[in-house]
């Protein structure tokens, strides 16, 4: 009877610390929390997004379908940089952000103000990070109504 209150308090005893163990290396895992919050650094590296909406008037003549491929690269201190290939109404055009810039609060909440070669205006975009900081969600905020989800590539460590 001694032998097997030993033996499971010795089977207790490793389940509590390969489970402390774990929790730790899950913690670990998880991109910059400050205090549980998240900053702009919780984002940084690169990121993989696909968008679908439609470009509205007077931005265009008249409601036009679009949708976007791409990555975009955060570097933790608000700056970012996007690569995309967008399809409006049919023509689709590649092309690389001129200027970026995003900033996200403490409760997951972000924006983002991007420039493209050609455009009049800036992207304004807003997101939300959920997942455990693996998933963006994001919306147009101008004469576009587009949502996409953009996902980490690789473990957002990257030194750049």
């Amino acid at each position: 009877m001694k032998n097997e209150r030993l033996h499971t308090a010795r089977l207790l005893r490793r389940a509590i610390i390969t489970g402390s163990l774990f929790l730790a290396a899950i913690m670990l895992a998880v991109p910059s929390f400050a205090d549980g919050k998240l900053s702009n650094r919780s984002v940084r590296g690169d990121w993989g997004f696909s968008a679908l909406g439609t470009i509205l008037p007077p931005a265009l003549e008249t409601a036009t379908p679009a949708a976007a491929v791409g990555t975009i690269h955060f570097d933790g201190a608000g700056g970012c940089f996007f690569v995309d290939t967008v399809n409006i109404g049919g023509n689709a055009v590649s092309r690389s952000s001129t200027s970026c810039s995003y900033q996200l609060d403490g409760n997951a909440l972000g924006t983002i103000l991007v420039s493209f070669p050609g455009d009049m205006f800036p992207t304004p975009l807003s997101f939300v990070v959920v997942e455990g900081a693996s998933e963006i969600r994001f919306i147009r905020t101008d004469l576009g109504v587009a949502e996409g989800v953009a996902k980490r590539i690789g473990d957002g460590d990257d030194d750049d």
